[in-house]
């Protein structure tokens, strides 16, 4: 399901190259830097953790929003940190003081008007927007992590039991509309783009939590996966990867532009977009596969 975001076009064979070599290193990835239980020591990033274990992955024909979310399936995935929160501005502003790199174009309007750019006290726990695939990919590197792939961020977001937001909702009503739908649990239009805001500081709406306790999970910015976007493989049940690279990413989660019956939100809806799309409503956040608690 494509969402009404921009798309820049880039090299698939470079992308692909990037994706190969992030993936490669997820089986033993680590984080340095003095790391405490439930914190990456090199960004401060909070982490909670997912026990390995078996999810319901994506929808059924009778409950699907989209045709790209079937079929549902039990997916088995192995334990793994992700970051409790989005990246946020000051996390991104630190690994570009360390890099080198230049910060992303400054958003002007909504939350970002009248600021004085990415060094605004008020922004720094928002979370970092108009960052590509690219960009994402080079700070999970830099952090030691990596990008979460689709089945790590659905299951982070809904369990295990096929919900259909991070806080509950089974099924759907009479009229097609989902149940669980909660304006007042997450950054959506209805509370954001509406009344001029965009984005939020990371873990503004805490009962919008996911069983796991990782926030913005829906709403707040899209977010990056590594997985190359594509219809779902129904034999990949074990750690599955994505769909051959080449194309399009996925992005997850809804965002602040976003609203309830265009599927804001829910756990199993499915975004895309070119890796080299730089938009004020997307984002990222990180797992790491470190020993658990």
């Amino acid at each position: 399901m494509k969402l009404p975001l921009c798309s820049t076009v880039v090299a698939g064979a470079l992308a692909a190259c990037i994706l190969a070599l992030a993936l490669a290193g997820c089986s033993s990835s680590t984080n340095s830097g003095g790391d405490t239980p439930g914190t990456n020591g090199k960004d401060g990033a909070a982490m909670v953790w997912v026990p390995a274990g078996a999810f319901l992955m994506g929808s059924t024909t009778l409950l699907m929003g989209s045709p790209d979310e079937v079929p549902q399936r039990t997916v088995t995935l192995k334990g793994y940190w992700i970051y409790k929160y989005d990246v946020t501005v000051a996390q991104y502003r630190a690994f570009c003081k360390a890099t080198g790199r230049a910060l992303p174009d400054f958003p002007t309007v909504y939350s970002w008007a009248g600021k004085s750019g990415w060094d605004d006290p008020a922004l720094q726990q928002h979370p970092i927007v108009n960052v590509g695939w690219f960009d994402a990919q080079d700070y999970a590197a830099w952090a030691g992590v990596h990008l979460p792939t689709e089945a790590q961020w659905e299951k982070a977001a809904r369990g295990t039991d096929g919900r259909n937001y991070p806080w509950g909702g089974l099924g759907k009503f009479a009229d097609g509309s989902f149940d669980g739908w909660d304006p007042s649990k997450c950054v959506n239009s209805f509370n954001s783009v509406s009344q001029g805001i965009s984005t939020w500081p990371v873990g503004s709406f805490p009962t919008g939590a996911s069983p796991y306790g990782a926030m913005d999970m829906a709403g707040e910015v899209w977010q990056w996966c590594a997985d190359w976007y594509g219809p779902y493989d129904a034999t990949a049940v074990i750690d599955p990867i994505g769909a051959t690279p080449g194309g399009n990413l996925v992005l997850r989660g809804g965002s602040w532009y976003d609203y309830g019956n265009y599927g804001c939100g829910r756990c199993a809806l499915r975004n895309y977009n070119g890796a080299g799309a730089k938009e004020y409503n997307i984002g990222f956040r990180c797992v790491s596969t470190s020993p658990g608690p």
